[in-house]
């Protein structure tokens, strides 16, 4: 009876050891294919990282720190939230649709060129008119442009003054904290970088659908969970590759000479890497656009 019961404790233990090494195996094969799917399907991203961050060191540069750390995150929730889509509905939009925003890329690239050769014509201008005007002419313009100046900032100082009197009564500190998180989160220049995430990490649909679509929910939440960490540590990793002080001097002095020409190379780069136009090609010719 004893050896009875000793063989039966001692199968139960093996069953309780083995089904947790079973676990921890599980566990472990999760991790990792959430570490590699991510890394394989955002080293593209890492460089967009670097070039945007090239973009917001310059000193002139609207865009800022902020606005890439929360467009990034917008853009991949984004990818996140049409990814479960297509997991539940089985059917989604062609991944092959979303190459055609890489003409958003190609565009911001064709426009910094512009702006560059805009600015070079003008100070190639200034140098001209400099040269035909005397230094006693331009004495008098800087004297009365500083007369006017200190007229116009005196003015606009009293007007805010009054503008804060009025409106501080009627605005409470909670509508005008929200009003500023509002503002910071869809301004031009996060929306900028929402939609070259989005553009960028297109294959990321084609990858995670069948990966979220074999696991369970829990899965599912630990993918998403491991890819925001990983998210936050790419933003990391770009910001402080590009404030490393020899690199940061080169991206201030020639950072407006290079973030056009990553664009243009992005921007062709997704297009092509995406077949969009032979699948717009094949849609067009069997009358299909939702398989091409």
């Amino acid at each position: 009876m004893r050896d009875n019961l000793f063989l039966i404790e001692h199968s139960l233990e093996i069953f309780v050891t083995g089904s947790m090494s079973i676990e921890q195996d599980n566990n472990e094969e999760l991790i990792g294919s959430a570490f590699i799917s991510f890394i394989a399907t955002n080293i593209d991203d890492l460089f967009v990282l670097l070039n945007l961050f090239i973009q917001a060191s310059m000193p002139n540069s609207s865009l800022k720190v902020r606005d890439i750390f929360i467009g990034q995150y917008l853009g991949f929730l984004i990818i996140l939230g049409i990814t479960l889509i297509a997991v539940d509905i089985s059917s989604g939009l062609p991944v092959q649709m979303i190459g055609f925003l890489g003409f958003i890329p190609i565009i911001l690239g064709i426009k910094g060129i512009v702006e560059i050769i805009i600015e070079k014509r003008k100070k190639c201008n200034d140098i001209i008119e400099n040269n035909n005007t005397s230094t006693i002419e331009l004495e008098k313009v800087s004297l009365i442009n500083d007369v006017n100046g200190e007229k116009l900032s005196e003015m606009k100082n009293d007007q805010e003054q009054q503008n804060s009197t009025v409106d501080s009564p009627t605005k409470s500190p909670f509508s005008q904290k929200f009003f500023d998180l509002v503002c910071c989160c869809f301004n031009r220049e996060t929306l900028k970088v929402v939609s070259i995430t989005f553009a960028t990490c297109a294959d990321v649909i084609a990858i995670y659908t069948p990966l979220f679509a074999q696991a369970k929910k829990w899965e599912i939440a630990i993918y998403i969970v491991i890819f925001l960490v990983l998210i936050f540590i790419w933003i990391l990793l770009a910001y402080y590759f590009i404030n490393l002080p020899p690199i940061l001097n080169i991206a201030q002095q020639y950072g407006k000479y290079i973030v056009p020409i990553v664009f243009l190379i992005l921007g062709i780069y997704i297009i092509v890497a995406s077949d969009c136009f032979p699948w717009l090609a094949r849609a067009i010719k069997t009358k299909n656009f939702k398989y091409g």
